[in-house]
């Protein structure tokens, strides 16, 4: 062994690795440390920023891509089948009336159309009155009797209207119940008598349609009417009495004045003339309108009609 002059032992080369094991100052760092893992702390706000943007860029990709394929789907497929559904449909800009059908109102639809020209408020006839005053037959209790007609009367109609001079009726008789005051509503019965002057009795539709006009026009109802009443829930129709051939007339005048009365501004004006055995008789008549029993009982009084001799 040779002395270094350094004062350090002189080895033969390649005898060995140099000892690091010491801990002198230069020597080579301890990595033992490393390997068994160390703490990380939590991530920076950049780090967050930048991971936000991410999730905030792959959502709007999302929703773009999506409202892409819909605008595409409305544009192919959706707008095929509502074609196919209706063929008829056209752009608002290019909409016309072709292939629609117009609405051309029903002149003949009672809501819309006038009434007929024989529910006026004057006559087509002279409305004469019969200078035959022959009083009716006796009825039979409970009922009314005029001509060759008889009705039931109601109980609630409690007031004898009598004998009454009305256009082309004789032998006469009626029954009336109060509305208010000394307004009535009232059913008479007569016989139908024409003059030859006239031309004799003229049948049952024309004859019916003069008793309704002459008897709204004379027994006092027109005055409440006004000028220019409005007419509703018009008719004139063949009908049957007790088996007999018969005609109505039947309409709703109301009051162009609806303060005339407290309790009622409209009237139902009836007629009702039937052929019997004897010749024609005939029912005439006006009841309120807005009366609900009094309609009521307008309707049992004409279901009652009898034919008697």
């Amino acid at each position: 062994m040779t002395q270094d002059p350094h004062g350090g032992d002189q080895r033969p080369a390649g005898s060995g690795l140099p000892d690091f094991t010491g801990h002198e100052e230069g020597g080579l760092p301890d990595h033992g440390a490393a390997d068994q893992g160390v703490t990380l702390g939590e991530p920076g706000q950049r780090t967050r920023n930048r991971t936000l943007a991410i999730v905030l860029s792959v959502i709007a990709s999302s929703v773009v891509l999506l409202a892409v394929i819909a605008l595409v789907l409305s544009q192919t497929v959706f707008r095929s089948v509502l074609e196919e559904d209706d063929p008829t449909a056209y752009k608002t800009a290019e909409r016309t009336g072709e292939g629609q059908t117009e609405y051309v109102p029903d002149p003949e639809e009672p809501d819309i159309a006038p009434p007929p020209p024989i529910f006026t408020e004057k006559p087509t006839t002279n409305c004469t009155m019969p200078e035959d005053g022959t009083p009716a037959a006796k009825a039979d209790p409970g009922t009314i009797r005029g001509g060759d007609l008889q009705y039931t009367v109601p109980e609630t109609w409690e007031h004898p209207w009598g004998s009454s001079y009305l256009p082309y009726l004789t032998e006469t008789d009626a029954q009336a119940r109060v509305v208010e005051g000394s307004w009535f509503s009232v059913v008479n019965l007569g016989r139908v008598v024409w003059p030859e002057d006239e031309g004799g009795y003229p049948g049952l539709e024309t004859a019916g349609v003069a008793i309704f006009q002459c008897y709204a026009t004379t027994s006092g109802v027109v005055s409440y009417f006004g000028e220019h009443p409005e007419v509703t829930d018009y008719r004139s129709e063949a009908t049957t009495v007790d088996g007999h051939p018969a005609w109505i007339v039947q309409a709703t005048y109301h009051f162009e004045d609806p303060e005339i009365l407290e309790t009622s501004s409209a009237s139902v004006v009836t007629a009702v003339v039937v052929e019997g055995p004897n010749g024609p008789s005939a029912l005439a008549s006006d009841v309120a309108a807005d009366q609900p029993e009094h309609v009521q009982e307008l309707e049992d009084i004409i279901a009652s009609l009898d034919v008697v001799e």
